[in-house]
């Protein structure tokens, strides 16, 4: 899903998180998007990606929940 709840009012979004949390249960479901509080109550595992500056994109942190994961989901990483 890219940008799953983009622009949608609070009632929608917590439609579509209700119905991620429903299909998760029989699918992997991979979103990608720049809203961590989503993040945050969607997502049982993270990774965060990145461009290098040749434009090719690499993998920085991927996990469960931990301490690794919660800067990238909260704004603080480096």
């Amino acid at each position: 899903m890219d940008e799953p709840a983009f622009a949608l009012d609070a009632i929608a979004t917590l439609a579509i998180e209700e119905l991620i949390r429903e299909l998760r249960q029989d699918y992997s479901i991979v979103i990608v998007t720049h809203n961590m509080q989503q993040v945050a109550r969607v997502s049982d595992e993270t990774a965060f990606l990145m461009v290098g500056d040749d434009r090719a994109g690499y993998l920085v942190k991927h996990g469960p929940r931990d301490e690794r994961t919660e800067p990238c989901i909260t704004g603080r990483f480096s």
